[in-house]
């Protein structure tokens, strides 16, 4: 009865509880709709208002534009600066028009819009005024117009309506949303009053029951949602279980099946790195499979053995393990936006039978959820039976494929057998056939038996005898190869032999021919040019025999090249063009037609081939032609030298090659020569892949012909001799019909020439030469040379460059500092010293800082590089600039009136302008107001030092100094010296042979032709080279253990000037250095007594007094590498034996300093 009543209160007190919120639901749902339809109202007015502040907004910017075109096209008067303008125009009137239909409720905004338009239409008329004002060329009216701000009055007149209009929009946004702010809080509060009252009212009457009630319903409650989470926690676990025996099955690789199961876990538990290491042998895991990790980071952990690291350790132990905390510098998870640390790591083996088959390594970012656990338990059996069973596929296919390869080969055996039954029983029938002559042959076997132990005997008897010769052969091997390092010893001896006393013979013939003193006769210089010729021609036989020596050692370095062949052609032919101008020869060369216009092959090698061919041609010809013919046959490139000669016997053609042979040997013979050039020639053609073919008829002529390569093979530098077969020689001509035609296009001469302009030079073209090694740079050089009008020479080398200014005399030069056999210190002073080029203005363009040293040598400018385009153009066109001056100024700054007047006298003449001031002041201002191309200054000046005028004039910004002469009384000590060549490119001392120097400084710096002066000027000039006077009381210390050497050397250095000390050997030099520490240059022999010049060098460079000594080295070997060796000894440069003269003096005064030692 009790639970009846209480049963009864309970559904009254329900009805009760229900029936109050449900009234209190409907009136909360009434307001909250009121509230809603408020909102909505009150949304569309503010969003009308936005509507009208964003048109006004647009129409603001579209005046903006059409200004903004307006004011860019009056200044521009570009028709482009208008398109904004047109755009707004177009548009102004519709945005106009829509703004009036959102504000048809509101006269006031109405009256507003109607007043921009009118304002608008006013400012519009005046912008086509201007438009048409600029279009029809009253530009400057135009901008008087806009300068009269007449726009700009209309525009601000708009801008303000519009800012009205904004405003009044803004504060009606304002309006209403304070309006429904407070409209929506007053809602709440009485929907929160009413809640908070009824809720009261039904907790005060039915707590009790409802307080039961919930704690009742709430542990039903929550028992069902226990059970629920159970449920779904079950479910999920079988469904994982699901999933991955679909991702598992099948017949699938162990690489598919690891690929599977970590998806799946990415897919499921959220790891984000994984990897699979699955049993590869007994006590190994191997890695199978990875996820989201680079192979790079697994390279060092392919195998795993057990209890090695997490993975061999979880293997043992066979469960699941979660690590947490993970090291900061533990492997990361990448992807492209960036990297992460996992913070959990998840070990999990997975076994069948009891026997782990794999060990997963799982990195996940969220936490470990007690349900992944059981997952990974439950799953641990069902992938560890996928493994077992893949890894069983695995071996079942080996066996497989073991028992397919088994039953193939049994197959085989089989047949084997059944065709080796059929044969046997073949050779049955045929052994029963044969069993009777076997037994007729048995006595001529048991015969031959004994003949055969004969020679059984006599076979190992040869056989001793061939290891006794093998023995042989090793010792006489050895024998060889040291007779081959005696043979180079010997070649290095005798070239030191041979080239010293040689030496001295050139020198002195040298000196005999130029007869500067002369007392000779011209019978006595004949002689001396008999005896230099024949030095020579001593010499160059010398070289023969050293090349035929490293050819046959198998010591010649080739290094392949492309060539232009029609350029390589034409410049050989320029080469012999001036041998046969003296004799009835005519010499000519072709490219005919299907010749590949490149190939690849030793440039230097051929060269030396082929003028070979050509000088052997010349030589044999007494009248008639000389053709190099170029052409492809067989994919090969042939270089045919023809000739109509006195031809060569055919019994004489092979020995022709052979040293020292030639066809007619005899005593009497009309032609000179050595007979190794075609020997050398032959086995430089082999060793370049190629061959040599001849043809020849008596009294007809000879065609020798080269076949190379198109690309020379990197295996064919360096074979051995032996390797060398000889010429080939042809019976019947194999040369293709030469082109008659003549046509030829123009080719360029020189390794230089296949880019500059030297075969289509053109009279009245301003020439410049480019004197660099880079063909690149060069090139470059070149294109920007061809801007500024100037054709092009282009030389790559030292002794190139100096003989293309001898013959083409360029109007300017361009000169790198460093080049493959020389500096361009020594081109310099070869072009300044020649009075054919001494003229020609030099700048200097190189990577090297020789800045002081080349202006002192008569450089008009110094660039370093890299350099800019601009850089260089500045360079070319101040060239062109020196070029274009016609009248050089001169200015002398003298005190003494007579010395001034006597310098003015010695150097005014036809296109020099001089001009003479007495003080510093009066050069100062002269100087400012005027250009100078040489300044000429003394010391000594009444208003302030010499010093004192050179710093003011060098520290002149605005303008760069020019040239400067000290011409002083003064003698100078090392100090002063060194104080003025910051200044001074050249410092002379008043004396009896000054102005004869003063005039050859000068002519220098304002690059005077010498033949254009006056015949006494050039007279003076020529005095003064005669004596050198940079040699002039320069000491030079000559170390040398030939008297004979000794001798020539101070018989060349003396009359210039020098002052000469003598050495015998290094420890000598040693002692003289210590003795006489005014030593400007050394010139150092190599092979000497007691102490050798290698030796010798080393000790002067460890003293650090002589560190920059300059050392010239002299050497008579003449071997490849004693360059080198000199060098690495402590060698500034380095001259061959026999010496040139002229080479050494360049030298000479490259290293000597001007104004002292370097």
């Amino acid at each position: 009865m009790k639970e009846m009543l209480n049963t009864q209160e309970f559904r009254k007190s329900l009805s009760r509880n229900f029936m109050l919120p449900l009234i209190l639901g409907v009136l909360v749902s009434g307001v909250f709709v009121a509230l809603i339809l408020h909102l909505v109202a009150t949304s569309k007015m503010v969003a009308h208002t936005h509507e009208v502040i964003a048109k006004a907004n647009e129409s603001v910017k579209l005046i903006v534009d059409a200004e903004t075109g307006l004011r860019g096209f009056v200044i521009t008067e570009n028709e482009k600066f208008l398109q904004p303008y047109h755009h707004a125009v177009a548009a102004l009137p519709e945005t106009l028009d829509g703004l009036i239909n959102l504000v048809e409720d509101n006269p006031v905004e109405k009256e507003r819009i109607r007043q921009i338009s009118a304002g608008y239409r006013e400012w519009s008329t005046f912008a086509s005024e201007t438009i048409d004002n600029v279009r029809s060329g009253r530009a400057k009216r135009a901008r008087e117009t806009i300068r009269s701000e007449r726009g700009k009055m209309i525009m601000d007149g708009m801008r303000v309506v519009f800012n009205e209009i904004i405003s009044a929009e803004e504060k009606l946004v304002f309006e209403r949303n304070s309006e429904s702010t407070n409209f929506v809080r007053t809602s709440l509060l009485i929907v929160i009053f009413s809640s908070l009252l009824v809720g009261g009212i039904i907790a005060f009457v039915s707590r009790k029951q409802l307080l039961a009630v919930s704690k009742s319903y709430g542990s039903a409650l929550e028992r069902m949602l226990e059970q629920n989470r159970d449920l779904q926690e079950q479910d999920w676990l079988r469904a994982g279980q699901t999933r991955i025996n679909e991702v598992m099955r099948g017949d699938l690789t162990l690489a598919q099946l690891a690929e599977g199961a970590l998806g799946f876990f990415a897919d499921t538990l959220g790891v984000r790195a994984a990897t699979f290491y699955s049993q590869a042998t007994p006590g190994t895991l191997a890695l199978t499979q990875s996820y989201a990790i680079s192979p790079a980071e697994l390279s060092g952990i392919q195998h795993i053995r057990l209890k090695e690291s997490l993975v061999g350790q979880a293997a043992i132990d066979n469960k699941i393990r979660v690590i947490d905390s993970l090291p900061t510098d533990y492997f990361q998870v990448r992807s492209s936006l960036g990297s992460a640390k996992p913070s959990k790591l998840i070990l999990f083996p997975v076994a069948s039978d009891g026997e782990v088959r794999a060990v997963l390594e799982l990195g996940m970012f969220e936490p470990v959820e007690p349900r992944h656990l059981k997952l990974l338990e439950i799953l641990s059996e069902d992938i560890g039976v996928a493994v077992r069973s893949a890894l069983y596929r695995i071996r079942l296919q080996e066996l497989l494929e073991e028992s397919q390869r088994q039953a193939e080969e049994l197959q085989a055996q089989q047949e084997e057998l059944r065709v080796s039954n059929e044969e046997m029983e073949e050779h049955t029938k045929a052994l029963k056939e044969s069993q009777t002559k076997l037994e007729t042959q048995q006595a001529e076997l048991e015969q031959t038996n004994s003949q055969l132990c004969r020679q059984s005997n006599a076979l190992e008897a040869q056989n001793e005898e061939l290891v006794n010769a093998r023995q042989i052969m090793e010792v006489k091997a050895r024998e060889l190869a040291q007779a081959s390092q005696y043979k180079s010893q010997f070649l290095a001896n005798m070239s030191h032999e041979l080239r010293t006393p040689l030496n001295s013979t050139l020198i002195l013939s040298q000196l005999l021919v130029e007869n500067k003193s002369g007392r000779l006769s011209a019978e006595d210089v004949d002689f001396a040019q008999t005896i230099l010729s024949s030095s020579n021609d001593l010499l160059n036989l010398i070289n023969d025999i050293l090349d035929l020596a490293k050819v046959e050692a198998g010591k010649i370095d080739l290094r392949s090249t492309e060539i232009e062949l029609e350029k390589f052609a034409l410049s050989l032919e320029k080469v012999f063009a001036p041998i046969t101008r003296g004799k009835p020869v005519e010499i000519r060369s072709e490219v005919l037609p299907g010749t590949p216009s490149t190939i690849e092959t030793d440039r230097l090698r051929l060269e030396q081939i082929l003028k070979n061919f050509l000088s052997n041609a010349v030589k044999f010809t007494g009248k008639g032609s000389v053709s190099l013919s170029i052409f492809e046959r067989q994919g090969r490139v042939g270089f045919a030298v023809k000739d109509t000669g006195i031809g060569i016997p055919k019994d004489k053609l092979s020995l022709i090659f052979e040293a020292f042979q030639q066809a007619d040997g005899s005593t009497s013979r009309t032609y000179g020569g050595t007979g190794l050039g075609l020997t050398i020639s032959r086995d430089l053609a082999k060793m370049m892949g190629g061959e040599i073919e001849v043809e020849s008829t008596v009294g007809t002529g000879s065609t020798f012909t080269l076949w190379l390569p198109k690309k020379m093979s990197a295996g064919a530098a360096n074979p051995t001799l032996s390797r060398l077969p000889g010429a080939v020689v042809s019976e019947k001509p194999s040369l293709p019909k030469p082109n008659t035609s003549g046509s030829r296009n123009a080719v360029i001469a020189g390794s230089g020439s296949l880019l500059d302009d030297r075969t289509k030079l053109r009279s009245g073209t301003r020439l410049l030469m480019i004197v660099e090694d880079d063909s690149i740079f060069a090139k470059h050089l070149i294109e920007l040379s061809h801007e500024l009008e100037f054709q092009c020479l282009l030389a790559p080398t030292a002794e190139e460059a100096i003989a293309l200014a001898i013959e083409y005399i360029p109007h300017a030069v361009l000169l790198d500092m460093q080049l493959p056999d020389h500096t361009g210190l020594f081109v310099l002073d070869r072009l300044k010293e020649n009075p054919i080029t001494r003229h020609i203005p030099v700048h200097i363009v190189s990577g090297m800082d020789y800045t002081q040293a080349a202006l002192q040598m008569g450089a008009v400018g110094y660039l370093q590089k890299p350099a800019s385009r601009d850089q260089i153009l500045g360079v070319i066109k101040k060239l062109e600039s020196k070029l274009s001056q016609e009248m050089k100024r001169v200015l002398i700054v003298e005190d003494n009136l007579v010395q001034r007047d006597a310098v003015r006298r010695l150097l005014a003449g036809e296109g020099t302008e001089v001009h003479t001031v007495a003080t510093g002041a009066e050069a100062l201002d002269l100087i400012q107001k005027q250009t100078f191309d040489c300044l000429v200054v003394d010391l000594t000046l009444p208003d302030m030092s010499g010093y004192e005028l050179l710093e003011k004039i060098s520290g002149n910004p605005e303008s760069p100094p020019p040239p400067v002469i000290v011409y002083t009384g003064h003698t100078l000590s090392r100090a002063e010296e060194d104080r003025l060549q910051r200044y001074s490119r050249s410092i002379i001392v008043k004396g009896a042979r000054s102005p004869e120097r003063l005039l050859s400084e000068v002519s220098l710096f304002l690059h005077q032709v010498e033949s254009s002066l006056p015949p006494e000027r050039q007279q003076s000039l020529r005095d003064l080279r005669d004596r050198e006077l940079i040699f002039d009381q320069k000491t030079l210390l000559i170390v040398d253990d030939d008297v004979r050497n000794i001798f020539a050397l101070t018989s060349a250095l003396e009359p210039r000037g020098a002052k000469i000390v003598i050495a015998r050997n290094g420890q000598q030099a040693l002692e003289q250095l210590a003795a006489h520490p005014g030593v400007d240059l050394v010139l150092m022999d190599i092979m000497m007594p007691i102490m050798d010049g290698y030796d010798a060098m080393k000790n002067i460079r460890n003293d650090p007094k002589l560190k920059k000594l300059p050392i010239i080295a002299l050497t008579a070997k003449a071997m490849s590498d004693d360059q080198e060796k000199c060098i690495a000894a402590g060698a500034n440069d380095y001259l061959a034996k026999p010496i040139d003269l002229q080479k050494l003096l360049s030298l000479i005064r490259v290293w000597i300093h001007p104004n002292g030692r370097t």
